[in-house]
């Protein structure tokens, strides 16, 4: 038991987390978010957000006589599916960029009150 419990603090040493972030991950709760954690995901949603278009994929048709008219009725039909998704997606991306937007806003003020209450408390510990 002692050598699975020094096992379990070397990784948890070794990955850098802090115990309730690590007790966290090991019990697949949510542990305690941050200032870091929201900059983290804006970065990740900001990514994604240059995926989101749906490009054409085929397969191939069986050979036969008729393969060649079924592969372009099958390409017409996609193509007319995926201008619908794609238009559905490029909506979806102006509503995200919107939410994007007023999520930076509001990791900027955090950050802004962030500063403001450290002045204070360094103020205050100084004294008047």
């Amino acid at each position: 038991m002692e050598r699975i419990r020094n096992a379990i603090r070397s990784r948890q040493e070794s990955s850098g987390l802090s115990a309730a972030e690590f007790e966290a991950l090991a019990t697949g709760t949510d542990g305690p978010s941050t200032v870091a954690d929201l900059r983290r995901d804006l970065e990740r949603l900001e990514e994604a957000m240059h995926y989101s278009s749906v490009e054409l994929m085929l397969s191939d048709v069986r050979p036969s006589l008729f393969s060649g008219l079924i592969q372009r009725l099958r390409s017409s039909l996609h193509e007319a599916i995926l201008f619908y998704v794609n238009r559905f997606a490029a909506q979806q991306a102006v509503t995200n960029q919107l939410n994007l937007r007023a999520l930076k806003t509001a990791l900027a003020l955090i950050e802004a009150q962030e500063a403001r209450i450290n002045e204070l408390e360094h103020k205050s510990v100084q004294g008047p």
